[in-house]
């Protein structure tokens, strides 16, 4: 009895799997054209007034389509089981399912199995693909559209830029506090000779111009060597801000690997790196955001049964994706400012959704 069960039930599962990846790859082809759209039409005018080449525009949105894969497939993934079981609702697929005694469990074995194997790979894609990608097209961005010199060399853990006054090593660039920490200018003179090492401890941008803290001086005259405290009104920095940033990988731009070595770094300096642990967990949670939305999406299109609405049901999964995204943005504002740890920051949008999907399969049933 149990062999005469499975063969059907695998029979079912193959049938299943293939509806699934049926909606899947179109809706996921369609996202991400309708994203590089979007973002074109977003990026029109910097591409007009910096007069960009369209091989450097295409390059741009090229290296950037790894980095829309990433943000679209939970929202494909949820339309796509939305509209598989749209579809055997309207040709009364469902109902023949539960008259054969395939409860909805069963049903969604094939679909919750393909939503974890897009996950791992989304996982595996975000730490191979897309921080190499990132790195490509900030650099097309930068250096090919906006026609900026190459000012900075970059380690995982450092910014070594080459400005105004000579060589500028920092160890971080905090953009919510507008400041530079560990900052350390090696100016030269005319002749390219050191004449004097200056070490800040913190610098913050305030109001177009730069007030350090425990700023030192060590002059170099001759054979002399002297440290001297350099007041804050003699520290001259010509580069600003936003020079610093744009050199500054971003946390798209680093692997996990990456990103936390940069952690763990900071964290040694005394600096806080809690900004960076929700970006760090994130890498993390996101890839999985395509099980739990799964897990929603199945029961209740599950519960359709004669002639569903396509467009009720597209709306059903516009809703329940809307609202993970702001679930998610309001845990990640509440981690980045303290509210709530790091780790649940990242995590409470996957785990709620899981606990929610998983009620509504126990009431379905």
């Amino acid at each position: 009895m149990a062999a005469s069960t499975s063969a059907p039930l695998s029979v079912v599962h193959r049938y299943l799997a293939g509806q699934f990846l049926g909606m899947f790859l179109p809706i996921l082809a369609g996202f991400i054209l309708l994203y590089v759209i979007i973002d074109v039409f977003d990026r029109l005018g910097i591409l007009l007034r910096h007069q960009a080449t369209a091989d450097a525009a295409a390059r741009y949105f090229l290296f950037k389509i790894p980095l829309m894969v990433t943000h679209v497939t939970p929202p494909a993934v949820i339309t796509a089981v939305l509209l598989t079981f749209g579809m055997l609702g309207r040709r009364n697929e469902i109902i023949a399912l539960r008259a054969g005694g395939i409860s909805l469990p069963q049903t969604a074995v094939p679909v919750m199995t393909l939503a974890a194997a897009i996950s791992v790979a989304a996982l595996v894609w975000n730490e191979t693909v897309v921080p190499y990608c990132a790195r490509k097209f900030e650099y097309v961005n930068n250096v090919e559209i906006r026609k900026r010199a190459i000012r900075g060399v970059l380690s995982d853990r450092a910014i070594w830029y080459h400005g105004a006054d000579g060589f500028y090593n920092i160890d971080y660039v905090d953009r919510a506090q507008q400041a530079v920490y560990d900052l350390t200018i090696y100016r030269l003179d005319a002749q390219f000779r050191l004449r004097s090492v200056v070490n800040v401890a913190r610098a913050q941008w305030i109001d177009g111009r730069w007030q350090a803290t425990d700023a030192v001086e060590h002059a170099i005259d001759g054979g002399t060597f002297q440290s001297m405290p350099l007041p804050a009104e003699k520290l001259s920095i010509s580069e600003t801000l936003d020079d610093f940033l744009a050199v500054q990988r971003e946390p798209e731009e680093l692997s996990f690997i990456e990103l936390r070595e940069r952690v763990r770094f900071l964290t040694r300096k005394g600096i806080d790196a809690s900004h960076y642990l929700v970006d760090l967990y994130l890498k993390l949670a996101l890839p999985f955001a395509s099980i739990a939305l799964a897990l929603v999406a199945v029961p209740i299109g599950g519960r359709l049964r004669r002639h569903p609405s396509m467009a009720a049901t597209i709306g059903v999964g516009t809703a329940v994706g809307f609202a993970y995204w702001v679930l998610l943005g309001l845990s990640m504002s509440l981690g980045q400012t303290g509210a709530i740890p790091p780790l649940i920051a990242a995590w409470s949008a996957n785990a709620l959704f899981v606990l929610f999907g998983t009620t509504l399969f126990l009431w379905s049933e």
